[in-house]
């Protein structure tokens, strides 16, 4: 059986930043591939997840805290998250690491300026309701996360075929412990 999986990278990230990701899928026995086409499974996180094209019949999303929440700006996400950011701690990421997380992140928004810019405009009116109607998705909501509500009640109420799961950890959890992330993956393979 193929077992493709493409990522869909957020704003502050790109492939060093989900390196640990792509070695646990290897490790798992998926093939990450970059055409879209080609992936058995989507699996996006924060910003990618406003990115996913159409899907052909058979393919998956797993959708990581993206960006919605209904009522708060994009900027007041941004302040919480800027300031959650800080409390790595918490959730047990070692200094060092965070640190190297952040400085890639810093990287990845300035090289890519136009990009960046780009999905900050489509942010404020990023539908997720209308991005996952119909589609066999699995949408993950950290606990600590600052971009996806945790009032996600009408959501599944409007879209049936939506499985929630919710996770420990903050919105960087997707790149620091990617075995959640790889099981989640796994688990669409035993539909």
């Amino acid at each position: 059986m193929r077992k493709n999986v493409t990522i869909f990278h957020g704003v502050l990230s790109g492939n060093f930043a989900t390196a640990r990701l792509t070695r646990a899928l290897h490790r798992a026995g998926f093939t990450v591939v970059q055409n879209a086409d080609t992936a058995d499974i989507m699996l996006a996180h924060s910003a990618g997840c406003m990115y996913i094209p159409k899907l052909h019949p058979g393919q998956k999303v797993v959708m990581v805290d993206p960006p919605y929440w209904p009522g708060k700006t994009i900027w007041g996400r941004v302040r919480a998250r800027s300031r959650s950011n800080l409390l790595f701690y918490r959730d047990g990421y070692p200094f060092h690491v965070w640190l190297i997380r952040n400085l890639w992140g810093i990287y990845y928004a300035v090289a890519e300026t136009k990009r960046t810019l780009r999905i900050i405009r489509a942010a404020r009116t990023f539908d997720l309701a209308k991005a996952i109607n119909d589609q066999t998705v699995i949408l993950v909501r950290n606990e600590h996360d600052d971009w996806l509500t945790p009032n996600l009640d009408m959501l599944q109420h409007d879209n049936p075929k939506l499985q929630i799961v919710h996770l420990p950890g903050d919105h960087d959890d997707f790149h620091y412990n990617p075995q959640a992330y790889v099981d989640l993956v796994q688990s669409l393979y035993k539909d």
